[in-house]
């Protein structure tokens, strides 16, 4: 194989390994407090995750497979590299800030919905469905 379809393969398995890794998390994510939002916090909530678990795979496929020569520390060879580490974690930091802003309001008023049925106490209602 040529340098160029190594390197073409290395790139392809980089955008699969970061897509799934940022799926794993959004899914473990949600597992652990749901999103009221709607599809665009979620949409944001995912491309966060997707860009902060990117890094690690990309420092590393850059390294081994896409800049070998990087491995002796010499030269320009680690700027694009720096650059895109940055990027994916200004990225990172850009969506969950945007998925903040969307998710604000619905928190907001499931926080108050929760906080009125606990005042209410202990209903008629509960008690037939408690089973108790």
């Amino acid at each position: 194989m040529e340098l160029s379809q190594i390197k073409m393969l290395g790139l392809l398995a980089l955008i699969v390994i970061a897509l799934r890794l940022g799926w794993l998390v959004h899914q473990r994510s949600i597992e652990r407090k749901s999103i009221r939002g709607g599809g665009i916090s979620e949409l944001f909530s995912f491309l966060s995750g997707l860009c902060f678990v990117a890094i690690l795979p990309t420092i590393l496929m850059s390294i081994l497979l896409l800049h070998p020569e990087a491995l002796q520390f010499a030269g320009m060879t680690w700027h694009p590299l720096i650059l895109t580490v940055v990027a994916l974690g200004l990225g990172s930091f850009a969506f969950a800030f945007l998925h903040a802003l969307f998710e604000r309001g619905p928190l907001e008023r499931a926080l108050q919905a929760e906080a009125s049925r606990q005042t209410l106490g202990w209903t008629e209602e509960d008690a037939r469905t408690s089973g108790l």
